[in-house]
């Protein structure tokens, strides 16, 4: 919304997203190796909860480390880079490469759906923020970490 110029920021973006979920593929192969993979599911579980109550609580609005001075391309892969970096999405990520010892079908799935979700957002975000109250979203969305959370841990085969 602060530059109008779609294009540098799905490629920031998406380049952004890859810096960061390869840093999790690669650690979610290592994880395996020393830990059971039972183990990692139910703290990737905990983790989905923990996430789902701080954002239950959490009032302030979010940090986004970018500005106009800098190009759209650059601020995107910024703030993608430094605000996913340990992030519930990069977590998930981890907890996909425990579970599937595929590192090209993790990465590219992750991909995949956190492209179209930027460039969705992106395109149609500005025209429903009117629509769509805040207040109702930041409600729904802890309600779903904490169901993912539960999930992990009780259909931890």
């Amino acid at each position: 919304m602060k530059y109008k110029r779609f294009i540098p920021i799905i490629l920031g973006t998406s380049l952004g997203f890859l810096f960061v979920d390869s840093i999790a593929v690669v650690l979610g192969l290592i994880l395996t190796s020393f830990i059971p993979l039972q183990l990692v599911r139910i703290f990737a579980g905990i983790v989905f909860i923990i996430f789902g109550i701080y954002f239950y609580i959490m009032k302030d609005e979010e940090f986004c480390p970018t500005d106009n001075k800098r190009s759209p391309f650059l601020a995107s892969f910024t703030l993608i880079s430094t605000t996913e970096m340990g992030d519930k999405t990069q977590l998930m990520v981890i907890a996909l490469a425990t579970a599937f010892n595929n590192p090209l079908q993790i990465i590219s799935g992750a991909m995949l759906a956190l492209v179209a979700i930027s460039s969705i957002t992106l395109f149609l975000g500005s025209k429903l923020l009117g629509v769509f109250p805040v207040k109702r979203i930041k409600l729904i969305i802890p309600i779903i970490f904490i169901i993912v959370g539960v999930l992990q841990i009780l259909f931890n085969e």
